[in-house]
Order: structure tokens, then sequence, then C-alpha cells
């Protein structure tokens, strides 16, 4: 196991409400999220040099606009009253996990010393699948899949889940047993959309359909919200201000380096947050990882191994399916709360160390959060 000392941890995690109609602009949103972990990290906006954002709306090919269902780096600052920013930076299609990897490098770098990552999200009323395209041209990789309805990311997810289900005698019976899981744990996070709704199963069985296996109840739910963390060099952690430790990072293309950089294994882990935007994703992480054998992670589930008090307690907040979609930036804030001691009633005994994986199977990015 690796002795070297953790160099960066996040200091300080603030969220604005979760809703699913809001008065409030997006700015506003980001906003109350920024104050809020400033107030965490015991900052004021002037020590702020650093920037990283997330600016990816709901639906890439509907139409957006910088400052109402998404916002770049640049116009938040000012909003936010940072005078002082000397990197900025916003992960186009990226993640909070690629903003956290980014931000450690730069400290590391000595770029700056308090950098400030903000991922917002406006779900406007009507635009959810409006093309920005109109008879859209392809080109690319989309040449091959825009034509028969494939880029819309319920078919893609949805193809990919059948297959799974296919090879492994998986029904959707099965499959509930996610939401159901998200749910419960959802009701101890006052942020979730979802805190007071459960689901029975026959609810879940006669929803309707998205795209097959894909129902209502397997898909997160559109939200107006944001989230904001500050993170520092583990030397230039302020007073008062309670940290969790950035172990590593790593991406899809080598996910096995998130334990390797930290010196540990999948075993190792205390709890993990894996995204969840479709209920199906959720399987493949636990299986690649070796948490549980190919095709038995439902089963995983079942046995109650992946419940507060269970072996590898899983999305402990309740997960997008659960909070709603902020595009994983709510399973980091779970995972900080969780190492650092804040979580409350959801917070675990044993939360020494936390997986986050935030992104699509072949997309994913990973931060491991916690104590060696």
């Amino acid at each position: 196991m690796s002795t070297t000392s953790p160099k960066t941890a996040i200091i300080g995690f603030g969220s604005s409400d979760i809703s699913r109609r809001t008065s409030k602009g997006i700015t506003t949103l980001a906003v109350e999220a920024v104050k809020d972990a400033l107030v965490q990290a015991n900052l004021s906006a002037a020590d702020i040099d650093g920037f990283v954002g997330a600016p990816w709306a709901t639906n890439v090919d509907a139409v957006h606009a910088d400052g109402a269902d998404e916002i770049s780096w640049r116009p938040l600052a000012k909003a936010c009253g940072f005078t002082n920013i000397r990197f900025g930076v916003d992960h186009f299609r990226g993640y909070a996990t690629d903003m956290v990897a980014t931000a450690a490098m730069a400290l590391v770098a000595n770029e700056c010393r308090y950098i400030i990552g903000v991922r917002a999200l406006y779900n406007i009323q009507g635009i959810e699948n409006e093309s920005s395209h109109g008879a859209r041209q392809a080109y690319g990789n989309e040449q091959f899949i825009t034509p028969f309805g494939y880029s819309v990311a319920g078919a893609r997810f949805a193809t990919r889940a059948r297959r799974y289900m296919e090879l492994n005698g998986i029904t959707r019976e099965d499959l509930y047993e996610i939401t159901a899981l998200a749910r419960r744990h959802a009701a101890r996070n006052p942020y979730a959309i979802w805190k007071e709704k459960s689901v029975r199963l026959d609810d879940y069985m006669t929803a309707p359909m998205v795209a097959d296996p894909h129902c209502l109840y397997d898909c997160d739910m559109p939200v107006c919200g944001a989230a904001a963390f500050v993170i520092a060099r583990s030397g230039d952690i302020p007073h008062g201000a309670v940290s969790a430790p950035v172990l590593s990072w790593s991406n899809h293309l080598n996910p096995e380096a998130v334990f390797k950089e930290a010196g540990l294994k999948p075993s190792d882990i205390d709890l993990c947050q894996l995204y969840d935007g479709f209920s199906t994703m959720i399987p493949e992480w636990l299986e690649a990882f070796g948490w549980c054998e190919t095709g038995k992670s439902l089963d995983f589930i079942k046995d109650g191994k992946a419940e507060l008090d269970g072996t590898l307690p899983l999305n402990t907040f309740g997960g997008s399916l659960g909070e709603g979609r902020l595009h994983g930036i709510g399973h980091l804030r779970e995972a900080y709360l969780q190492v650092s001691g804040q979580a409350d009633e959801r917070q675990l005994s044993n939360a020494n160390r936390c997986l986050v994986q935030i992104g699509p199977f072949d997309s994913s990015s990973f931060v491991l959060l916690g104590h060696h």
C-alpha cells in the first residue's frame, strides 16, 4: 500500500436547492452553490484563483444558451465576484471527476492555491428534445448511428442493457432492485427530489417504457440545480475547513489506475458512488471491478450488500435516480460528505475510502477520496 500522503483535498462542498422547476435562473443557482462551498471552506471570493467547470447540458443536441440551461466559467466567475482567477477551464462533455483531476494537477503544479469547481443544470421546459439542427446532418461516427435513431442516449444504453440481460438471464423484476435501492437511500437525502416517494414493484412494472428495457423509473430525472466544491493542496487547508483527501484519479482507458496509483485494490474500498443516469449502468462497474461475479450484480443488491449497512454501500445518497440528474456532481458531493464524516443520518461508520465513477462505461472517469 502506498504511504505517500495525498497532495490535494476537497475542503468544502456547497449545493443549491434541487427541483424539477424553479423561478431561479441557472446563474442564481450556481452562485448559491458557490457561496455555500466558500462558507464550508472558510474562504472568501478573493481567495479563489482557479476555476474548473463542465458546462454540458442534459441534451447535447438541443438548443443551448450559455447562462440559460448551462453556464461556462467566465460569466459565472464574474457573477461570483472572483477577481483573482489565473487559471480557468471548462470540460466540454466532462464530469465532476474530470474537474477534480484537472484542479488537482493545477494545484500540484503550483499554478493555484484554491480552485473552485462548479456544475449547474437548468431544465428548460419544452427544450429537452428540441433539436438545434432541424434535419440533422451527421458526420464522423454520427453518420452510422443518427439515421437509425441511435444517437439518443436512451436508445444507446437500452440496447447495451438488453444485451446484458439476455446474456445473463436478467429480468425487469431484477432491474427493479436498483430503483428500489436508489429510493431507499434518497429518503435520507434532503436534496433528493424523490426523497418522499418510494416505488413498488407493480408501479415499476407498469410504468411507461422509455426505451426497452428502461422504463420511466430506470432513467434519472432532469432537474434544476447546482453544486460546487473547493479543492486545495493538503498544506493549505484553512482553519475550520473539513477535508476529504484526493487519493487518485483515472479514466475509462485505464480504470485500474485509480486503485494502483493509490496503492489500493477494489477490495480496499469501503463504499462507492457509481453513475446511474440509467439504472443498468450500475451492474457494469460492480462487475468490472470484481465486487461481484459477471451477471450477479442484481443478486448482490438483492442480498443487501449495497445497503447502508452492507459490505459495499452503493450510492448512499440515492444516486441520480434518487436525487435528480446533475451529471454526477451529486456523487462527488456524497463521497466528500461520507469521507469527511458529514453525511448526517446517512453517515457510515466506516467511510475511509470512497470511489466515485461518473459517466457511461465508454467515457467514464474516476476519483478516489479517502485516507490510507
